[in-house]
């Protein structure tokens, strides 16, 4: 089951958090300040379990800080030239703003995101080789 056990306070701190990446990420066109405003998704999580344990609470942290890192390594490389191949998916952001959002209402309402880390995971996948072979080819849908 992919639900948090944790009090409620701590659940709208995580959401609050994640509300706010959403909204700033929204709000700017640079993907760099994009990718800053993700990282906070996975920070808010061990001010949390270092409170509040939960081994979910472990499994998103390190989803999304594995994901940051990953994208967050290459649209460096994309924007500074150095990238050739691999490419920004079209509407990338905008998908991954819209996951993390659907998660945060998700954790609100105390209901299974599962479905939300599996998208997070596909999204970020899109950044590495294989990954963009898989997206061009039609066959990772993001």
């Amino acid at each position: 089951m992919m639900k948090l056990n944790i009090t409620e306070d701590a659940k709208n701190i995580i959401t609050s958090e994640f509300d706010y990446a959403v909204e700033k990420m929204r709000s700017e066109p640079n993907p760099l300040k994009k990718l800053f405003f993700y990282s906070a998704t996975y920070g808010v999580l061990p001010r949390i379990f270092n409170i509040e344990y939960d081994p979910m609470l472990i499994h998103m942290h390190l989803i999304l800080q594995t994901s940051f890192g990953t994208i967050n390594h290459k649209v460096q490389e994309i924007v500074r030239g150095v990238e050739q191949v691999i490419e920004i998916p079209s509407q990338f952001f905008e998908k991954l703003e819209d996951t993390l959002e659907r998660m945060s209402e998700k954790i609100n309402k105390n209901e299974e995101f599962y479905d939300d880390l599996v998208a997070i995971t596909n999204l970020t996948y899109a950044f590495v080789g294989n990954g963009q072979y898989l997206y061009q080819k039609g066959i990772l849908e993001l």
